[in-house]
């Protein structure tokens, strides 16, 4: 599943009070809907279409995949209707929404994103000036819109933004709730046979997906092969992990509710931790390519490890001796999505003042950027996300 296979075209606007909370309004419509034609079509009298309400915001998703404060979706109907219908000469279109839709936790001008796909509404609302409201509106076509998107709609049609993103767009898609299927095209018989039907080490498999890939070499483009070797290594694993926990369920193999709770936080945190070390894995191939020197995952002070240390954690050490070798010395820190997380890195390898900070993460905000720049962290992206960033 991609993002071009959930929406077509979606509406922007910025929430309004009277849109917002039980306590300031009682008229259970959105405004501005005369462009939501672009999105429903001319309404035959009284569509109703099921839909789902949530609402997204950088603190909810900061524990992301398994934030106790993330609320579920909430599940009802809206109905598309002309309520001048029977004029001979005027139209006004409007959305009614069940009250049980209302989003209680957004705020005015908080961005309101409408999706159809043709039977089910997506009603997002979204935190301003939030990270996650500047991947939406890059992924939707709406970046460079951001100080102009108002109390009225504006659509755009969905784009595939290509294969070397589709992982990325996948992120965000499992942030609304959205299950992402495994895509076809992959030899299972050749993969399952390589490791016996098991999960194999982060480490092997990563070596597995870079082969399988057809890309031997990042030499020429680190860029664009790094986002591919990660991108394939995230496909595999989706269907391996698919086929290997499928056999466990249909096995039956669980004494009681919490064995299977246990076993499904399993999963997840496999799914997450796994991906990070993906990440390092395929950057420290880019490095080897290069010929670069380096250390990976080496204690500087105390408990601290920076994922990796140039050229050696050898000069790191001499240079507490000789301050004169602390120049020579870069720490960067990797981390396939950033949220409040990228704080760590400050408090890793105290004797570099700039970190530096590589990650997949689209469009992290303004605010969150600059932060980064008080706190001296310098970020890096691969190119084709780099062009998400205002």
């Amino acid at each position: 599943m991609k993002l071009t296979d959930v929406f077509k075209k979606v509406a922007v606007k910025r929430l309004s009070r009277v849109e917002i909370g039980k306590k300031v309004s009682h008229q259970h419509e959105i405004n501005g809907v005369k462009e939501l034609v672009n999105i429903f079509g001319i309404p035959n009298g009284k569509q109703r279409f099921q839909a789902t309400a949530l609402y997204l915001s950088d603190v909810k998703l900061a524990g992301f995949p398994a934030s106790s404060e993330t609320l579920p979706p909430q599940e009802d109907f809206v109905t598309w209707y002309d309520a001048r219908e029977k004029h001979e000469s005027r139209t006004e279109y409007r959305l009614y929404y069940s009250s049980s839709l209302f989003l209680e936790n957004a705020y005015e001008n908080d961005l309101l994103i409408v999706g159809f796909d043709g039977r089910q509404v997506w009603l997002i609302a979204v935190e301003q000036s939030s990270t996650i409201e500047s991947q939406l509106l890059w992924i939707f076509g709406f970046q460079d819109r951001q100080g102009d998107i108002s109390g009225n709609f504006q659509i755009a049609d969905v784009h595939d933004k290509g294969i070397m993103l589709h992982e990325i767009e996948n992120l965000i898609l499992e942030q609304l709730g959205l299950e992402i299927e495994a895509d076809a095209g992959i030899d299972y018989e050749k993969m399952l046979s390589a490791f016996n039907g098991h999960f194999p080490t982060t480490k092997e498999f990563s070596t597995y997906a870079r082969a399988d890939s057809g890309i031997a070499t990042s030499l020429g483009a680190p860029d664009d092969t790094l986002l591919y070797w990660w991108n394939h290594e995230e496909r595999l694993f989706r269907a391996l992990e698919k086929h290997i926990v499928e056999e466990h369920l249909a096995a039956g193999k669980f004494a009681d509710v919490d064995e299977f709770i246990e076993y499904a936080k399993s999963v997840m945190n496999r799914r997450y931790s796994r991906a990070g070390h993906a990440f390092e894995n395929h950057l420290e191939q880019v490095f080897v390519d290069h010929n670069l020197a380096y250390a990976r995952g080496k204690t500087t002070e105390g408990k601290s490890r920076p994922d990796f240390i140039f050229p050696s954690a050898e000069r790191y050490y001499a240079a507490r001796e000789n301050p004169e070798l602390v120049p020579s010395l870069t720490v960067l820190g990797a981390k396939t999505t950033c949220k409040d997380r990228w704080r760590q890195i400050t408090k890793e390898a105290a004797l570099v003042d700039i970190k530096h900070l590589v990650t997949l993460e689209p469009s992290i905000s303004f605010d969150q950027t600059e932060e980064m720049k008080t706190h001296r962290v310098q970020l890096v992206v691969p190119r084709p996300i780099a062009a998400s960033y205002r």
